[in-house]
């Protein structure tokens, strides 16, 4: 029952999303000067699920400036339409960041923003992103239980990530390399899987391309490092070692990926890629790309 109503709560908070049906009842409380909660009524950008809730916010506003004096936050999405049945009271406990980021910017804003922000609109100085992340959770939603719960920080204490850097390839090159490395370094194929091996008929890719390599391992002494093709040939040069970060479950993904968000660039969400039940990248504050998958090998 208390995974039904999980499902419900995130259901209910995805509704009130901007790109859905921005509606009322949603409120953040956040600390003010003196300690005391302080309470607004807000309208959400997006959210991932019960764990992650972005709004978009001025820089500028006391909102702004008492989430950067404490992180300590509140959200409340409620409603009690008994009317048409619909009564719930989702209550999140957690902690709250400033993202001015202008990539995180432009995913983040949705059409009515620019009533708060006329002069630049997306590309406006004063327009933040507020993120909430969630450590605790209380739902009580249609008379059904009433379910609590805690996230554990982070999600990755049960699945211990594996770290592989990954080396990619323009123009087919990939499995010449892994001959030039097999006669320098007595490397080891371990395994290869072409892209004519992965769904093959609903491929985008070009007959030449679908014997190119879309991953491989190979074995550098004790060192196991990652290999593949990009079909697009736009992997620019500085952009080809990439570090690659396994986890065991999406939400391990997710939880890396929302963490690393800050400061971040070349952003691709988390997503299923078929060949990885979640996968995202991005270029992190200083200047590392990252892919963080799930990969059960």
């Amino acid at each position: 029952m208390s995974q039904n109503i999980i499902k419900k709560a995130e259901e209910i908070i995805h509704s009130k999303t901007a790109a859905v049906n921005m509606g009322v009842g949603v409120t953040i409380s956040l600390m003010d000067h003196e300690g005391y909660p302080t309470t607004s009524s807000l309208s959400i950008s997006k959210a991932d699920g019960l764990r992650h809730i972005y709004f978009g916010i001025g820089y500028s506003s006391n909102k702004a400036k008492r989430a950067m004096e404490c992180s300590r936050a509140s959200v409340c999405i409620f409603d009690d339409d008994f009317e048409n049945d619909a009564y719930y009271n989702i209550t999140l406990v957690g902690d709250v960041d400033i993202i001015t980021d202008t990539t995180v910017k432009k995913e983040m804003w949705y059409e009515g923003l620019e009533e708060h922000f006329p002069e630049g609109g997306v590309d406006d100085p004063d327009f933040c992103v507020l993120r909430f992340t969630a450590k605790r959770y209380d739902l009580w939603i249609d008379f059904e239980e009433n379910v609590t719960g805690s996230f554990d920080l982070p999600s990755l204490k049960t699945s211990t990530p594996c770290f592989e850097p990954i080396l990619v390839y323009n123009n087919g090159q990939c499995g010449k390399a892994m001959e030039l490395y097999e006669k320098a370094f007595g490397a080891e194929v371990l395994d290869v899987t072409l892209y004519s091996e992965y769904n093959p008929e609903e491929s985008e890719v070009s007959e030449e391309q679908k014997e190119w390599i879309m991953n491989a391992q190979i074995k550098v002494g004790k060192q196991t490092i990652l290999v593949c093709d990009d079909v697009t040939n736009n992997t620019k040069q500085g952009d080809n070692l990439q570090m690659v970060m396994e986890f065991k479950t999406d939400d391990a993904v997710k939880e890396a990926y929302n963490t690393m968000l800050n400061g971040a660039t070349k952003l691709t969400p988390p997503h299923n890629a078929g060949y990885s039940s979640c996968v995202a990248y991005l270029t992190d504050a200083y200047g590392i790309p990252w892919q963080l998958m799930v990969w059960d090998k």
